[in-house]
Parts: C-alpha cells; sequence; structure tokens
C-alpha cells in the first residue's frame, strides 16, 4: 500500500468517526448522519481504490463499537458503512434493472440480519404493525439512499474536477 493510500486513508477513517459521533451530540436526523458517514467510502473508492476503502470500513467499524451507541455501530456496520463497497460492484453491471434487483436484495438480507441483531443483542424489537409491512415501507426509503448516495457522489466528482485533486 502506498502513502498516498494510507494517509487517505487515516483521514477517510477520522472523518467517518467524527460524524458517526455527531449521533450522540444530534439526536434528530441520525439516519441523515449515517448517510454522509457512509459517503466516505465511495468517495475513498473514487480517491484511491478498493482494497483503501475495504480497510476504512473495516476501521471505522470496528472503531465506532467503542465510541457510538452499539445500535448505531451495528447500523453502520451492517448498512451504512459496507453499502458504497457493495454498490461499486453491483454498479459495475451497468443494467439498471438488474442493479435494482441486487441492490434490494442486498438490503433485504442486511434488513433481515439487523433484525435479527436487534432481537438477540440489544432488546426485544417492539413494532406496532406486522413486519412484513415495516418490510414493504423500507424498500422506497432504500432506495431514496441510493439515489442520496449517488447524488453526493456525483457532486463530489463534479466538485473534484474544478480543483484538480
Amino acid at each position: 500500500m502506498k502513502a498516498k493510500d494510507i494517509t487517505l486513508g487515516g483521514i477517510m477513517v477520522a472523518l467517518g468517526i467524527m460524524t458517526l459521533y455527531l449521533t450522540t451530540i444530534i439526536p434528530v436526523n441520525t439516519l441523515s448522519i449515517l448517510t454522509l458517514a457512509s459517503c466516505f467510502i465511495p468517495i475513498t473508492i473514487l480517491r484511491s481504490n478498493i482494497r483503501t476503502a475495504c480497510f476504512v470500513y473495516v476501521a471505522t467499524a470496528l472503531m465506532s463499537f467503542f465510541i457510538v451507541p452499539i445500535n448505531y455501530a451495528i447500523m453502520y456496520t451492517l448498512l451504512f458503512g459496507i453499502y458504497g463497497i457493495v454498490k461499486y460492484f453491483i454498479e459495475k453491471i451497468r443494467k439498471i434493472p438488474i442493479e435494482i434487483i441486487l441492490k434490494l436484495l442486498f438490503f433485504n438480507i442486511v434488513l433481515s440480519i439487523g433484525i435479527v441483531f436487534m432481537n438477540a443483542f440489544i432488546s426485544e424489537l417492539t413494532i406496532d404493525f406486522p413486519t412484513w409491512i415495516l418490510y414493504l415501507i423500507s424498500q422506497p426509503a432504500f432506495l431514496l439512499y441510493d439515489f442520496a448516495i449517488t447524488t453526493v457522489i456525483t457532486f463530489y466528482l463534479q466538485k473534484s474536477k474544478k480543483f484538480k485533486i
């Protein structure tokens, strides 16, 4: 690994942890803050490579368990952190219907694992409506999240061209 990649990785881990820490300071809009924290992985892929992004994800996920509440650390580790890497590989297919199906499949698997984790390790998950409604409602929310990540990546690419980073 080059010194440039190590430096970039360290900066991205620090930014990711600082952003995750905001979830403890600003209790409102937690999902927006987690979305912002997840943007550092795709930016790392754009600036360096997939290997560095994987290191950033692992380091940020591990450190999050020591710094932020366990439920936010689990959410970051299962979905928000790793999604930038998953998105990178899925979007290499370049067939939008297949990409959407694979992204939703990934999300549903992660949602199922998340529900099991929350029930097993934190507390009994109490939802006042059937679980299938949770799955139904969360699909458009996930697609909105995917769109938000794509928008941030596009914005970053446009701004980075101006400054020749």
